[in-house]
């Protein structure tokens, strides 16, 4: 799925540079710095006879960098300056971990496309895509587990339809994300399979600089 997804947003780029007319060819770079509310992702904790869940909101600042070759085409990276985070417990009153700390740092790669962008400014509805990793950690404090922490990798694929408002220098904007990807693994805590699903949905709110 993450292989296709490159593909396709790789054959997009080449499509809208070799179709865009000068007039819509004028490139331009936009810096943004953004709040990430994701929910639905869940961490599962699986010893074979109890299962324990928590799908709490996950809240992340990043930075945005994009690239736009044309008015209505861009590529973007976004980088979880502070990772995705959340505290909570696991078990009644705590008894398996009286406090997990998880944090989610990513990095996404994505292409997006701008409709009805005859004019940078404005209000321009979006709708793009995007892949990546996650790099999620779980560290835990009391309980039966005591003191000790457990890594995983998740690869995410993201759908996004979004609205961005431009003045001459600066925008905001306001993106809804579908986030899919799943990461499991039984051999972090002996006896214990751990699963980190990120599928979601995301809410970006941020502001940005354009030029």
């Amino acid at each position: 799925m993450k292989r296709w997804l490159v593909r396709a947003m790789a054959m997009a780029v080449l499509a809208l540079l070799a179709g865009a007319s000068p007039a819509l060819a004028r490139s331009a770079f936009k810096v943004g710095l953004d709040e990430r509310q994701l929910s639905g992702a869940a961490y599962t904790h699986d010893n074979g006879t109890t299962k324990l869940e928590n799908s709490d909101l996950l809240v992340a600042t990043q930075l945005t960098l994009e690239f736009l070759p044309t008015e209505s085409f861009g590529l973007e990276v976004a980088y979880a300056l502070s990772p995705l985070q959340r505290n909570y417990q696991l078990g009644a009153n705590g008894a398996t971990s009286s406090n997990v700390l998880e944090e989610a740092s990513y990095v996404l790669y994505g292409a997006n496309y701008y409709l009805f962008r005859d004019d940078r400014q404005g209000l321009h509805p979006l709708i793009g895509v995007a892949t990546g990793t996650i790099g999620v950690t779980q560290k835990f404090e009391g309980g039966t587990l005591g003191s000790t922490s457990t890594a995983a990798t998740v690869n995410v694929n993201v759908l996004k339809l979004g609205m961005e408002w431009v003045g001459e220098k600066a925008g905001l904007r306001l993106i809804y994300e579908s986030w899919s990807g799943q990461s499991s693994n039984a051999t972090k805590l002996a006896g214990i399979r751990q699963t980190n699903n990120y599928t979601g949905t995301s809410i970006v709110l941020g502001v940005f600089i354009n030029g």
